[in-house]
């Protein structure tokens, strides 16, 4: 695929190492890059951080150092947290002498001289001395954050003494509260087996460009953040070909402009929303309510009779339709003529929120699929393998049809016994129905079929229930208002989304918060 403007390659470490010798000409370029990275991850880790509390002025920070040029961003990271918080504690463990590291790295732990401790273990110390020595350098308050600056995407297996000790050491201390990696987790690499050690990084921070390895699990590396140094700024008409890919904020770049003058909501697209049941009437409310606030110019609502005045009156933006109801408080087949006698009002169409999983809400699915010509998201209780197939037979002219399953639900349509998380698995479904995919998950990826973008925004935040909901909502605003670029809508969906999320953490928290409150912080994302 072309290299998107919002999408940043993820290359194997040998083809990042290849790319920054291509780009990094000379000691000065690679100097900067290296100043570049450390003040990038010392600005992040101080924002995640904030998921936990406060960050204290007398910061206390731990800092593993190796010899390369990734302990070299580790001591320029810590250089800025000095600089940001002068009553912070540094401590330096190293596990060489001084005089070995490389000559960038030697540098910045030049720079740091007379402002931090520093300890060297040797192989000769092993487990139980390193994890003694953590035990007295953390004291009674231990450590707000480690910065592992051990290894880096030059490491080959296997792990040698004194690092391999120092991980088991670092993985088993409690004294530490958060875990960030410089560029992988220590241990981490191309051909590393899954079950190998490597340091529990809390967040893994990719500086210049992000590698495989850091999705190659179920979150074994931790949460990703992309630290990007400019190596993918592209001329006109320049390709840089990849298959995955990494969303970056550059996607919302469309969202943070002045909208012309001469507009109405007209412009900004009419989105429809069919869901809902007697029994689970908040998905829906859920979805209108992100969708009012995705920027689209109308949203209209099809809800049961039986909840439709209670879910109009929460959000009176909408336009809510009446929809006949089985006994079971699901849609009818036979109010499929309420949205057909409109559908050319709308610009996209959202199917699934709380629809119910029964036969009548199966047949209102299936026909939508058949006969909406726009753009078409499908959620939750509409994404069964019936729904599916009449996907292949719709015309080519037809908008694109966007499924956004978590892996329960992924499972179902792809017909899998286990859970899957391999990217081969993915491209092969989304390419056979012919679909966008937004495999929902602690690293939700973007898949077209012929590549696959990596989402990594959010996090624990949103597990819980109705994030999906709220996802869906947005990302169907984003499609109603872009519907002839489906793609570029869904990322920017997704990723406002995301953002949100963390911004509803750095305020309130992982734990105590209420779904909902995340459409607080959509205006404030847009805004920075």
């Amino acid at each position: 695929m072309k290299v998107l403007p919002y999408a940043h390659p993820v290359l194997s470490c040998q083809q990042a190492k290849d790319l920054e010798f291509s780009v990094l000409t000379d000691a000065s370029a690679e100097w900067s890059a290296m100043q570049q990275a450390g003040a990038g991850i010392a600005k992040s880790v101080i924002e995640d951080y904030q998921e936990l509390r406060s960050v204290p002025e007398h910061l206390r920070i731990l800092a593993l150092i190796g010899k390369g040029n990734n302990g070299g961003d580790a001591l320029l990271a810590c250089g800025q947290l000095l600089a940001d918080y002068p009553r912070a504690q540094v401590d330096l463990i190293l596990t060489s002498p001084a005089d070995e590291l490389r000559p960038l790295a030697a540098r910045a732990l030049q720079e740091l001289e007379g402002r931090v401790q520093i300890r060297q273990i040797s192989e000769a110390c092993g487990l139980s001395e390193i994890s003694q020595m953590l035990v007295e350098l953390g004291g009674e308050i231990g450590f707000h954050i480690c910065i592992d600056g051990l290894l880096g995407m030059s490491f080959v297996p296997p792990l040698r003494a004194p690092v391999c000790d120092l991980i088991e050491a670092i993985n088993a201390f409690e004294g530490i509260e958060l875990r960030a990696s410089v560029d992988l987790p220590s241990g981490a690499g191309d051909g590393v087996e899954p079950d190998a050690l490597i340091l529990r990084a809390d967040f893994s921070y990719a500086t210049g460009i992000a590698k495989k390895p850091l999705f190659a699990g179920w979150g074994t590396c931790g949460r990703v953040r992309y630290v990007d140094l400019g190596f993918f700024k592209t001329t006109p008409g320049q390709v840089v070909e990849a298959e995955e890919a990494i969303l970056t904020d550059a996607v919302l770049a469309p969202l943070r402009r002045l909208r012309p003058a001469n507009v109405d909501k007209r412009s900004f697209g009419h989105l429809f929303i069919v869901g809902g049941s007697a029994r689970m009437p908040g998905a829906l409310l859920m979805s209108v309510r992100a969708a009012v606030s995705s920027g689209v110019g109308l949203v209209t609502a099809f809800a049961p009779s039986s909840v439709t005045a209670v879910l109009a009156a929460q959000v009176p933006e909408a336009m809510w339709i009446s929809w006949p109801e089985t006994s079971l408080g699901t849609l009818s087949p036979s109010g499929m003529s309420l949205i057909l006698e409109r559908i050319d009002q709308a610009t996209a169409v959202i199917a699934g929120p709380g629809f119910g999983a029964d036969a009548s809400t199966e047949m209102v699915a299936q026909e939508i699929v058949k006969l909406v010509e726009c753009p078409l998201l499908l959620d939750a209780d509409a994404l069964r393998v019936s729904v599916l197939e009449p996907v292949r037979m719709r015309q080519e002219a037809y908008g694109r049809v966007v499924l956004t399953p978590h892996m329960g639900e992924f499972m179902r349509v792809a017909k899998l016994e286990e859970p899957d998380y391999t990217n081969d698995v993915l491209l092969d479904f989304s390419k056979s129905h012919g679909v966008v995919t937004v495999l929902k998950g602690p690293q939700t990826r973007i898949c077209n079929g012929a590549s696959v973008i990596y989402h990594t925004q959010g996090g624990p935040v949103l597990a819980r229930g109705g994030s999906g909901d709220l996802l869906t909502g947005l990302i169907g605003g984003m499609l109603a208002q872009n519907a002839h670029r489906e793609e570029e809508a869904v990322a920017q969906g997704l990723y406002l989304h995301g953002l949100a999320a963390q911004c509803l953490a750095r305020v309130h928290g992982q734990v105590s918060v209420h779904t909902t409150q995340l459409l607080d912080y959509l205006s404030a994302v847009l805004r920075t």
